[in-house]
């Protein structure tokens, strides 16, 4: 549900990624209570600001967020996320980098049946 990162700009911060409450249980307080706990665990962390992400067509959640107060860093600031997917990392990492991938995914194939 969440797990703290730091932010060389922010500092140490609490990302929270799964927050759902499912349709039957909405405006029963749940989603507040459970988003006043997380800013108690991340004020005691010493952490400086929880990170989140909305969907772009989820308008309900974003007014959910921001008359909570947060800010809506895309508007706010105009910053974009990126992502970098497992191939075009391993495109980044180099040729080197793909053979070691490559051998160690033929190793635990053999031997760990890991897929």
């Amino acid at each position: 549900m969440y797990y703290f990162t730091y932010d060389p700009w922010i500092g140490k911060l609490l990302y929270l990624e799964d927050f759902y409450v499912i349709q039957a249980y909405r405006g029963l307080g749940i989603g507040a209570e459970m988003l006043k706990r997380l800013g108690q665990i991340a004020v005691r962390s010493q952490c400086n600001c929880m990170k989140l992400l909305v969907v772009i067509w989820n308008q309900a959640s974003t007014d959910y967020y921001t008359r909570r107060g947060a800010l809506d860093l895309s508007s706010e600031e105009g910053r974009h996320l990126f992502r970098f997917n497992r191939e075009e990392l391993m495109d980044m990492a180099g040729e080197e980098l793909k053979m070691t991938h490559h051998k160690l995914s033929q190793y635990r194939l053999q031997y760990l049946n890991v897929t």
